[in-house]
């Protein structure tokens, strides 16, 4: 059953406090990440989805990139202040281990692939790296252009074949979809950083007695 109820902001966000500041943070970051998560996996967004369902689904990922960047680095700013962690000291031992097992995940994660990815096709599009993907397009690769006698009718389909370009140059074209699929894969598994972040909120809470 789905509740509102109000809250004092100002009670549960005191001024001059990382850690209230630290979990509003995480609390703006959790709805963008949900928000990408909606869609990359829904069917169907009336206008969103004119260019195509494939367009609007790439366009929540690259901004997920960057959300969940944002999300790595509230996660260890907040771990780092004293009051957090001794109220996590007094939580279940599955909610520690959830807690620090996201954490480590989403910092390999960055190491590996998500500041990459974020900085050349999530926050913006790198120059250099476009230049490079284009640079090895092969001659026979096709996009498509959609025309229409208004502008909302014209769409630039080929955009994603260069996101694409981007995210597997100098992989070969054998390799490309199983490459593909398992970045999906290890982003899409980072999603679980919205249960995180309700467990932070959870506990921020609980040890200050906010839940009315």
């Amino acid at each position: 059953m789905i509740r509102i109820k109000p809250i004092k902001l100002r009670a549960w966000f005191p001024p001059n406090n990382p850690v209230a500041t630290a979990v509003a943070r995480l609390c703006i970051l959790r709805e963008d990440l949900l928000l990408e998560l909606h869609g990359i996996t829904g069917d169907r967004f009336n206008n969103l989805d004119d260019n195509s369902e494939a367009s609007r689904r790439l366009y929540f990922w690259r901004n997920s990139l960057r959300t969940l960047t944002e999300v790595r680095d509230g996660l260890n700013a907040i771990n780092a202040e004293a009051e957090f962690r001794e109220a996590l000291e007094h939580e279940t031992p599955e909610m520690q281990t959830a807690f620090e097992s996201l954490k480590k995940e989403l910092n390999k994660a960055s190491q590996e692939f998500l500041v990459e990815l974020r900085n050349t096709v999530g926050a913006h599009v790198d120059v250099t790296v476009l230049q490079d993907a284009l640079n090895e397009l092969d001659f026979s690769r096709e996009g498509f252009v959609q025309l229409g006698e208004i502008r909302a009718d014209i769409h630039y389909k080929f955009a994603g074949e260069f996101i694409l370009s981007m995210l597997l140059r100098g992989i070969p074209d054998a390799e490309q979809q199983q490459v593909l699929e398992k970045l999906l894969e290890r982003s899409a598994s980072l999603g679980r950083a919205i249960s995180a972040i309700d467990d932070v909120v959870a506990c921020y809470a609980r040890v200050r007695d906010l839940r009315g």
